[in-house]
C-alpha cells in the first residue's frame, strides 16, 4: 500500500557529517558541479543486504531482474561474514522506522569514503571491503553501468539551475552539488554537508516520468537542507513566538508527529523542514518541473507543513524585491504572523490543509482505536460476505502494518454498519461499501466529496461544493496534470477511496472505500495513499485534495 511506505518512509531526514568525499567515476556531472551517480559503496551494500534477505524486504527497490543478477552473481558468497554482519545490524524483526534510521546512518559513513577495498582503517568495514574483493564487486558493477547512467542522466538538466537558483534566494551558493544514490536499496534521502560540497545520500530507481520528477524535487530537498540552516541559525528568533503551528500540526498528526522527531521534535526543525520542502518546491518550479506537478506536491505537503503553499508568493516577492531571504525574513515573519494566531491557527489548518487518507489512521494510532465498517444491506448475501472479507483482510493488514512501522498497533475493531453505537460513529472509522451494500455510507454519500450517483448503472461524480478548495489531477507515467472538476469521471473505474473529517466528531475522520461492485471495493482497498481521495481503474488514475471546516 502506498501509504505505509510513504509514512515510514518520511519518519526522518538526517542531517549527517561525514568524514572525506570520494571519488568515483561512474557519474553524470554538468560543468556547474552537479553531480549524479550510482555510488560503488552504497550499492555494495545494497547487493549485501540483497543477499542477507534472500532478495525480499522491505527496504529492497530494485526491479527482479537485477535482484536475480544479484543472487546468482554472488551465489558463492551468500554466507560470507559481511552478510551476516548486514543481516545481525538490519534485523528484520526491527520496526521499520528503526531500520530506516540505521541504514540512512550507515549509508552516510559509506557515501563519502573512497571504494572502500581501497580505504585503509575502516574497522567493521572491512568486512565489505573484503567481500568486494573476494567477489570481484567491481566486475558486477560495471556490466550494470548502463542501468545506472539511464538512471542518473535525465536528473542532471532539472538539477543544474539549481546553483544559480540559491544565488538568487540566499546570496551565495556552494562549490558543488553532489547526488551518491544506491540503485536497488531504500536509503532514507538525506543531506551531508562536508568541505563546501552538498551531498544527497538515498536511493535512486524510478520507472517513469512522473516517478523521476519526484527524486527532483527530494534531490533538490537535500540540496535546499544547508542554506536554510544556516537562514535559521541567523534568523530564527524572528519566528521563535509561532511555534504555534507546530502545536496545530501536532494536534491534526499525532501519530507521524511523535515517531518524526527529525521534523517534528522542536519548533526548529519544524521550520527547518518547512522552508526546505517549500523552497525546493519552488526552485524544482524555476528549473523546469512542470506546474501541475509542483501544485500537486504542494497539495500533499500542506497537510504535513503550515503554512506551505502561502510560502511560494512570499519567495516570488522577494525576488521582485531584488531581496535575499536573509533581508526579507522580517516581512516573511510579519505575514506568518498574520495568517494564523494561536487563537485561529485550528481555523486557518482546517481552511488550508487537506485531509488525506492516512488522517484517519493517524488519529487511530494516536486513540488505540478503529473501527472497521462493513455493508449488510446489499440484496445479494454473497455480496455482503464478500465485504466482509474485505473488512477482515484489510484489519488484518492494517495490524501488520502498523506492527511493521512502529512495534505497536491499536485495537482494529469489524463490525457490521447495522450494529455500530452512536459511540462508535464518533470515532475513526472505516467504511466498506458503497450506498447499495453500506448504511452509513448511504447516509453519507449527497454529501461526500466524490459521491455515487445512478444513472442506469451506478457510477461517481466529483461534488466539489461538499468541501472547499477542491483541486483534481489525472496521473498517467509521464505526467501529472489538473482536471476540470466538470469533467465526467470514467464509467470504467473499481471504485473510490475518499476522507472526510467525521460528521458526527470533527476531530476524527472516515474513510470511505467503495467500489462500484464488491470487486471493485476490494481492488480500491489497496490504494490508500497520501491524498484526499483517489479513484482508480484499470488505465484510469485520478487523485484529488480538498479541505473541510
Amino acid at each position: 500500500m502506498g501509504l505505509f511506505r510513504g509514512m515510514a518512509l518520511a519518519l526522518a531526514v538526517l542531517i549527517i557529517l561525514g568524514t572525506s568525499p570520494h571519488v568515483s567515476e561512474n557519474s553524470t556531472q554538468n560543468k556547474d558541479g552537479i553531480k549524479v551517480e550510482i555510488n560503488p559503496n552504497l550499492e555494495l551494500f545494497a547487493v549485501l543486504y540483497i543477499l542477507a534477505f534472500n532478495g525480499s524486504d522491505y527496504f529492497i527497490t530494485a526491479p527482479k531482474g537485477y535482484i536475480n543478477d544479484v543472487l546468482a552473481y554472488f551465489a558463492p558468497y551468500r554466507d560470507d561474514p559481511a552478510v551476516k554482519y548486514i543481516r545481525e545490524v538490519f534485523n528484520s524483526s526491527l520496526p521499520l522506522y528503526a531500520r530506516d534510521n540505521e541504514i540512512a546512518e550507515f549509508s552516510s559513513r559509506l557515501a563519502l569514503l573512497g571504494y572502500l577495498p581501497n580505504e585503509t582503517d575502516l574497522g567493521e568495514l572491512e568486512l565489505l571491503a573484503n567481500f568486494a574483493r573476494k567477489s570481484d564487486f567491481m566486475a558486477f558493477y560495471e556490466a550494470h553501468r548502463s542501468e545506472y547512467e539511464r538512471i542518473a542522466q535525465p536528473l542532471v538538466k532539472y538539477l543544474e539551475c539549481a546553483p544559480e537558483e540559491y544565488e538568487r534566494l540566499f546570496g551565495h551558493t556552494y562549490e558543488s552539488f553532489r547526488v551518491e544514490a544506491s540503485y536497488s536499496l531504500h536509503i532514507h534521502p538525506h543531506v551531508v554537508f562536508e568541505n563546501g560540497t552538498v551531498y544527497y545520500v538515498g536511493w535512486l530507481y524510478y520507472k517513469n516520468n512522473v516517478a523521476m520528477l519526484s527524486y527532483v524535487v527530494a534531490i533538490l530537498h537535500e540540496f535546499t537542507h544547508p542554506f536554510v540552516r544556516d537562514f535559521l541559525d541567523r534568523n530564527f528568533r524572528t519566528f521563535e513566538n509561532m511555534s504555534y503551528y507546530l502545536w496545530e500540526v501536532r494536534n491534526e498528526l499525532p501519530t507521524t508527529t511523535t515517531y518524526d522527531p527529525a521534523h517534528y521534535g522542536s519548533f526548529y526543525t519544524y521550520l527547518n523542514e518547512l522552508f526546505t520542502e517549500s523552497i525546493a518546491e519552488y526552485i524544482a518550479l524555476r528549473c523546469g518541473v512542470p506546474r501541475d506537478y509542483v501544485l500537486f506536491k504542494s497539495k500533499a505537503m500542506s497537510a504535513m507543513f503550515l503554512p506551505f503553499g502561502n510560502l511560494f508568493d512570499e519567495y516570488r516577492t522577494a525576488e521582485e524585491l531584488n531581496e535575499t531571504l536573509y533581508q526579507y525574513a522580517p516581512t516573511l515573519a510579519r505575514h506568518m504572523g498574520c495568517w494564523a494566531t494561536p487563537g485561529n491557527v485550528s481555523a486557518f489548518y482546517r481552511k488550508v490543509a487537506p485531509v488525506v487518507e492516512p488522517n484517519v489512521l493517524d488519529r487511530a494510532g494516536y486513540l488505540g482505536k478503529l473501527i472497521i465498517v462493513y455493508g449488510t444491506q446489499n440484496p445479494n448475501e454473497s455480496g455482503n460476505e464478500y465485504d466482509r472479507e474485505t473488512a477482515y483482510l484489510l484489519a488484518e493488514l492494517l495490524r501488520e502494518t502498523y506492527m511493521r512501522l512502529y512495534g505497536q498497533a491499536p485495537s482494529i475493531v469489524v463490525k457490521e454498519d447495522a450494529n455500530l453505537t452512536d459511540e462508535d460513529l464518533r470515532g475513526n472509522l472505516i467504511l466498506i461499501g458503497g450506498p447499495v451494500a453500506n448504511t452509513i455510507t448511504a447516509r453519507l454519500n449527497e454529501n461526500i466529496p466524490v459521491r455515487f450517483a445512478f444513472n442506469g448503472s451506478w457510477v461517481l461524480r466529483r461534488n466539489p461544493n461538499a468541501v472547499k478548495n477542491f483541486t483534481a489531477f489525472r496521473i498517467t507515467e509521464n505526467n501529472i496534470s489538473v482536471i476540470p472538476l466538470n469533467s465526467p469521471v470514467p464509467s470504467v473505474v473499481f471504485g473510490v477511496v475518499e476522507t472526510i473529517r467525521n460528521p458526527w466528531n470533527s476531530k476524527e475522520y472516515v474513510l470511505i472505500i467503495a467500489g462500484i461492485d464488491r470487486y471493485g471495493t476490494r481492488e480500491m482497498s489497496k490504494w490508500i495513499q497520501w491524498q484526499s481521495y483517489v479513484i482508480r481503474g484499470e488505465t484510469y488514475w485520478e487523485v484529488g485534495f480538498y479541505s473541510m471546516r
